[in-house]
């Protein structure tokens, strides 16, 4: 059981007495359709078979170009960017995006 004190396991958010801030409903500020989020609501709503961490977010906002709009000192940043950059990342060049296979760092063993 999660208690309050304890971190989040996908984003390490301090936990609330409502559960991990990065479960909060996204913002839709203008009813456009357009959701806006923290990095660690962004990294719970991209997290699938890849995990998505908050730092990943931050790379993207100062390497890659995703917006951030700074309302007091909490940042937010559109999830359908977020999720573009995202898959660009992810796939490599043979399915489109601009991301390279993924290699396992492991050293074959030789048995025998």
């Amino acid at each position: 059981m999660i208690t309050v004190g304890g971190r989040c396991p996908l984003c390490r958010a301090a936990l609330t007495a409502t559960g991990c801030p990065g479960t909060q409903p996204l913002l839709d500020p203008h009813h456009d359709g357009r959701e806006y989020g923290t990095a660690h609501q962004l990294a719970h709503r991209l997290t699938g078979d890849d995990v998505v961490t908050v730092a990943m977010i931050r790379n993207w906002q100062q390497r890659d170009g995703l917006e951030r709009y700074r309302v007091g000192r909490t940042v937010y940043s559109p999830l359908a960017q977020a999720a573009s950059i995202e898959r660009a990342k992810r796939l490599h060049a043979e399915q489109g995006g601009r991301g390279q296979r993924r290699q396992l760092d492991a050293t074959p063993v030789l048995v025998g």
